[in-house]
């Protein structure tokens, strides 16, 4: 729990915004339209010296058929704040780049070339710092098995709330009630019940047939591990479901390094708002006075912008499903991974998950970028 002379999270976020551009004249922010994005960008416009602020949105169709550029504008103008950005359109080529290769491994975006055409662009348009929302779901959204933190915290309607919330895009009501009377068991019961409704694909764990053959026992022997270790963590903690759903959302994070030579960061990023912000209650993550599921689930990410913002933001998650099952149906050919046997060739045309085919493209593309920056010897 934070203490009595704790700074609001707002007031931290707004430290962390101008100590990181302190030394930038000219400053990009990857601009999605969520209110993570736009946290950053209101931050950015509040600092006391005055900055060229450019705006990068990767002009995709969301899953309703809104350009992803018109929809921007249409929030800025709502924010009252679309005259002093420059908004520059990102469009993605279906061969393009990817990121500069880094030796940290392969990118996990869902769309490494629109990291790399945004990178390309922030350099021509002389920007110093480019700025992005990430990992502000991962720290700030709400968890799931919420429903009695938020009982206690706000109240049944709240709690209600909260449950038909997460009946319709989290966990299922059964679970909620579950989680509600976990903390009646051994705490090493309650841990093992707590993985085993969180995260049932990984109860037991197992590996992806795309792995090679020669590869799958290792990888599921250490996955086994990983298991019992975390979970082991949460019994020692002595974590509640959703504090355990919370960390877990947060950790492990990965490091992603800049697309191109501009460099990058995120304020949710930084030490001191991770810090304010994993001494938040899990119920102070939820606020059942906003208008929909998204802002609700999100409130602590609302409550960065001023209260007479807060009716102008996004109603809505944008979701870019189409867009992604386009990207993932031109990869699937990864002749130098499953040329080594680190991928299985005839599993990998049998995938149908998206988000493993993007996996499998990733990690081509890593493998190639080492060979061609001589780390391996093909």
């Amino acid at each position: 729990m934070p203490g009595p002379t704790a700074p609001p999270l707002r007031q931290v976020f707004a430290g962390a915004v101008d100590e990181l551009c302190a030394d930038a004249a000219v400053i990009g922010i990857a601009l999605s339209g969520g209110v993570a994005s736009l946290a950053v960008l209101v931050h950015v416009l509040s600092l006391r010296s005055c900055r060229r602020l450019v705006a990068f949105v990767v002009d995709l169709i969301d899953d309703d058929g809104n350009s992803a550029v018109s929809v921007v504008h249409r929030v800025l103008a709502d924010l009252a704040c679309g005259d002093l950005i420059q908004v520059v359109p990102v469009t993605v080529p279906a061969d393009g780049a990817g990121p500069r290769w880094s030796p940290y491994g392969p990118r996990l975006e869902a769309m490494p070339t629109a990291a790399a055409a945004v990178a390309e662009l922030a350099v021509n348009a002389g920007v110093d710092l480019l700025l992005t929302g990430d990992g502000a779901d991962e720290l700030l959204a709400v968890p799931r098995f919420a429903t009695g933190s938020v009982l206690r915290q706000s109240g049944l309607r709240a709690a209600g709330r909260y449950a038909h919330d997460m009946a319709r895009f989290g966990s299922g009501m059964a679970d909620e009630l579950l989680s509600m009377v976990s903390s009646a068991v051994p705490r090493p019961l309650r841990a093992w019940l707590y993985w085993a409704a969180a995260w049932a694909d990984w109860s037991p764990p197992a590996v992806s047939p795309v792995l090679g053959c020669p590869y799958r026992e290792q990888a599921l022997a250490w996955a086994r591990q990983w298991v019992d270790d975390t979970v082991r963590a949460h019994n020692t903690a002595g974590r509640s479901w959703a504090s355990a759903n919370a960390f877990d959302a947060w950790w492990p994070r990965n490091y992603r390094p800049p697309a191109g030579t501009v460099p990058e960061a995120s304020p949710f990023l930084h030490p001191d708002v991770v810090a304010a912000a994993l001494s938040l209650p899990v119920a102070s993550r939820y606020d059942s006075k906003y208008g929909s599921p998204y802002l609700r689930s999100k409130a602590q990410v609302v409550k960065l912008f001023p209260p007479v913002l807060r009716s102008a933001l996004p109603q809505h998650k944008r979701r870019f499903r189409r867009a992604l099952e386009t990207v993932a149906s031109g990869t699937g050919n990864a002749p130098f991974a499953t040329g080594i046997g680190f991928l299985d060739p005839h599993a990998i045309t049998r995938e149908p998950d998206i988000a493993t085919r993007l996996m499998v493209d990733a990690v081509e593309q890593w493998l190639t970028g080492a060979v061609a920056a001589g780390v391996i010897v093909p």
